[in-house]
């Protein structure tokens, strides 16, 4: 199977080399740029199957490199990276359809589940999703779902229901979806079944013992018998999602300013403001343990087939 191909464009020769030799490390095939009019020029050349760039740069900056890919080739996933206290400029950047931004300097981690996160929406695109036959007319559909609390099995379970629900709809909404759908299970595995706090999780981060944390709490009540329920309605206008959990619930009030661009640069915390920025509505009910977002259509569909 070919490599991947990541185009790299920084103006930074140290970062090039340091995170191009990760990329290689990881199996990518790496093409860098020094600006992003060479990486302009480079993605037409080279056409990668996707893009990591850096905000400031000479020339021609990444929010322009950005919104040109985005024009030529919206199903191209990119990635940005920012500076400390570039908060306004990584709201413009998931705004004009990144998928996903990391902060200088560069952590592995943080590489990495960006990386997975450009992977799964590359391979959401590229994959043709099952076609019903032409005798079948949809006018409503609902999907309903149960899941355990295996964090490692979200990303192929939400990949899977955009595959099936957005059939026949422009596939970078899916895309934009993606993420969003990601973040709300994932708070729901760890802070609503599992019980964890935003200080647990700190701590934990801070130890590198996160992953084994959340083991022990599934293996123990009653955070083993919990469960994540997903429910997707769509009609001619629009796609709704709904996410329950088992847990106790929280404040939903109490949550970082979706408005304040500081709190999209905390080292986590961020996925319910990363989530709103892909949606046109989140709502929570009350006790705080469904999250309900919705998607409009650009278009009405007349055939949900």
């Amino acid at each position: 199977m070919a490599k991947a191909k990541i185009l790299l464009v920084d103006d930074e020769a140290l970062v090039r080399e340091e995170l191009g030799g990760l990329l290689d490390d990881e199996g990518f095939e790496v093409i860098t740029g020094r600006d992003g009019a060479e990486g302009l020029t480079l993605f037409h050349d080279e056409r990668p199957d996707m893009v990591i760039t850096d905000v400031r740069m000479p020339r021609v900056d990444g929010l322009s490199l950005v919104a040109q890919i985005r024009q030529e080739s919206p199903t191209t996933p990119v990635t940005v990276i920012t500076g400390h206290g570039n908060e306004t400029t990584a709201i413009q950047a998931l705004r004009a359809g990144v998928i996903d931004f990391i902060k200088k300097p560069v952590r592995f981690d943080d590489l990495i589940a960006a990386l997975s996160r450009m992977q799964a929406a590359l391979q959401l695109v590229r994959n043709e999703p099952p076609r019903l036959p032409s005798s079948a007319r949809l006018r409503e559909h609902c999907w309903v779902y149960e899941l355990d609390n295996e964090r490692g099995a979200i990303p192929n379970f939400v990949d899977a229901v955009l595959d099936t629900c957005f059939n026949g709809i422009d596939r970078t909404l899916a895309m934009e979806l993606s993420l969003a759908l990601r973040e709300l299970i994932l708070n729901a595995v760890e802070h609503g079944n599992l019980g964890l706090t935003y200080e647990e999780k700190t701590h934990a981060l801070e130890e590198g013992r996160l992953e084994q944390l959340l083991e022990d709490r599934r293996q123990k009540a009653p955070y083993q018998d919990r469960r994540v329920g997903v429910v997707v309605r769509r009609d001619r206008e629009q796609l709704t999602f709904e996410v329950q959990d088992d847990g106790e619930g929280f404040d939903w009030r109490a949550l970082p300013d979706p408005m304040d661009p500081s709190n999209l640069l905390a080292d986590h915390g961020r996925g319910v403001l990363l989530a709103r920025m892909s949606v046109d509505e989140l709502s929570y009910n009350e006790p705080g343990t469904r999250v309900t977002v919705v998607k409009r259509f650009d278009q009405p569909t007349d055939d949900m087939s």
